[in-house]
């Protein structure tokens, strides 16, 4: 049994990419699968997983001992329980080289565009593995997230092809589908601060130390202005509790492509001088976290 799984605080993409590798292996390489998650879906996933009439994949409780596929991350630090004992066999994935590292041959599939699900329609084409409606709506809502609606500067035209025939294949009108999924994306309506800021939180290693970034994604800053002091004190917190030396959210903006990057912790420091005002400061024509926000965080860090 192959165990297929994304990265911890799972958003659409890490879901979906697990639940379309899944079914991949298991009709172009014969293999047993089965898809897992690193928590909870959000209500962003939900809504496509209804819409592709989907269940969520089960929560692990470790991988230590089996055989497993990576998808949507390759850095330790985002990787379940048990890794070390794990055989890790394959990989998809479209962010940076973690740092990650295997025991035998294995196979890698790393592209630099938009998504994950992006990646796996090129792979059923590659192995003429039929998509089926399902498929094509869990691929359709990762790509579609996960570029913002084809805003992010990490779009590319493999992104923008891939959903336009996903879309023809689901008998999906693309654009009242991406306007939904941007709807249900910024909604925060009954979401604890905890939440918010655990909504798309992700840990990576810097310096030795440890440093997390999360994001939120609203239509407006009102959503978000009463919430600040609140969103402080937990990244407060989570400095103090889990011996960060940085705690970060983005909150953006996906109609003006502004960010407000909040941040706390003891590296606060480095980041004094390009504040607005005490630990946040307003980035433009931010929206991506992995092309924008945290390759520029790096550079600033290291001073």
């Amino acid at each position: 049994m192959i165990q297929v799984i994304g990265h911890t605080n799972p958003d659409s993409d890490s879901i979906c990419s697990a639940l379309v590798a899944a079914e991949w292996l298991k009709a172009a390489r014969g293999e047993d699968t089965v898809a897992l998650a690193q928590g909870e879906v959000t209500g962003e996933t939900a809504f496509i997983l209804d819409q592709a009439g989907v269940q969520a994949p089960a929560i692990y409780d470790t991988v230590a001992g089996q055989k497993v596929w990576l998808v949507d991350f390759t850095d330790l630090s985002q990787a379940p329980a048990g890794i070390e004992e794990a055989e890790i066999v394959g990989i998809v994935d479209h962010h940076r080289l973690g740092d990650v590292t295997t025991k035998n041959p294995l196979e890698a599939w790393i592209w630099p565009v938009g998504c994950s699900c992006t990646i796996l329609y090129n792979l059923h084409k590659l192995e003429n593995v039929e998509i089926s409606r399902s498929q094509a709506v869990l691929m359709l809502g990762a790509i579609c997230s996960d570029t913002v609606a084809f805003r992010s500067p990490t779009c590319t035209q493999k992104d923008k092809g891939a959903a336009e025939a996903l879309a023809e294949i689901a008998g999906i009108n693309l654009e009242e589908f991406c306007d939904q999924l941007m709807r249900v994306k910024t909604n925060l309506e009954g979401l604890s601060i905890a939440s918010l800021v655990d909504r798309d939180l992700k840990k990576y290693p810097f310096e030795e130390e440890a440093v997390v970034v999360g994001q939120i994604e609203i239509a407006n800053f009102e959503q978000t202005n009463d919430k600040l002091a609140e969103l402080q004190a937990e990244l407060k917190a989570r400095c103090e509790n889990d011996g960060l030396k940085l705690a970060a959210l983005m909150v953006t903006n996906i109609t003006t492509s502004t960010t407000q990057l909040l941040f706390q912790g003891e590296w606060s420091t480095r980041l004094a001088e390009h504040a607005k005002e005490d630990n946040m400061l307003v980035m433009e024509n931010t929206l991506s976290r992995k092309k924008q926000a945290w390759p520029w965080l790096q550079t600033v860090l290291a001073g």
